[in-house]
This record gives structure tokens, C-alpha cells and sequence, in this order.
């Protein structure tokens, strides 16, 4: 018998750009629960990606110590804090991020291990 097992992961979360930070609401948190770091980029359809990193990966001194951010890990929500981060994210997006939020639909790309910030769609109002 085969068993599709429902998952938490699955679900459209969302995710809040500040000038100063990415924040995750608890669905768009799942999968970093017990990330140690993050790595955050951008796929070619402009769409910002966050991959969790566990410990002993980045321990292990392969990845550039540049690359890698700390993600602090809440009940409700997950944050990326970061200004540089944001700087160079608003510029590649052409979007300006202050105090009030600008937010897009998130979702897990298994396969990849990655979480995808919709960003490419635009500006969700």
C-alpha cells in the first residue's frame, strides 16, 4: 500500500522584506527548524531562494563564509537579518524595501532542499 504522507511544507507561506531583514511566517519557517545557517540567492527566473545549512556542513570550511547567514528561529515566525543582504536584494529586484513590509508567496522545493520566495511574480499587495 502505498501512503502520501501530508506535510507542513507543502503549504503557500509567506515571506516579509524589511530594508534590514527577511522575515519567514511559521509555515515559510518548517523547514529551517533545525538549520544551524542559511544561504540565501537568486535562481534565474529572479526568484530569491533560502537553503537551510546544517552544522557540520558549514563547519567543514568548503562553503564561503560570505555566503552564509545566521537565521534566528522564533515560535511564529523565522528572520534573516541582514542590511548588506537586503541592499543587494532590492537592487537585483529593483524594489525598495524600508520599514513597512513588502511580502511574497513562499514555497519548499523538495528536490532542491530549497525555499522559493515568489519574487518574480511581483510585488504581492
Amino acid at each position: 500500500m502505498a501512503i502520501k504522507w501530508f506535510s507542513s511544507k507543502e503549504k503557500v507561506g509567506s515571506a516579509s522584506f524589511y530594508n534590514t531583514n527577511i522575515t519567514l511566517n511559521t509555515i515559510a519557517s518548517v523547514p529551517f527548524e533545525y538549520a544551524y545557517r542559511v544561504q540565501v540567492g537568486m535562481d534565474e527566473e529572479n526568484n530569491v531562494v533560502i537553503q537551510p545549512l546544517p552544522k557540520d556542513k558549514v563547519i567543514r570550511g568548503d562553503l564561503d563564509e560570505y555566503t552564509i547567514y545566521q537565521i534566528a528561529i522564533k515560535k511564529t515566525y523565522s528572520r534573516i537579518s541582514s542590511t548588506n543582504l537586503m541592499r543587494k536584494i532590492s537592487e537585483s529586484l529593483g524594489v525598495e524595501f524600508n520599514e513597512k513590509p513588502v511580502k511574497f508567496e513562499t514555497s519548499w522545493d523538495d528536490d532542491e532542499n530549497i525555499l522559493i520566495i515568489k519574487t518574480a511574480k511581483g510585488v504581492s499587495k
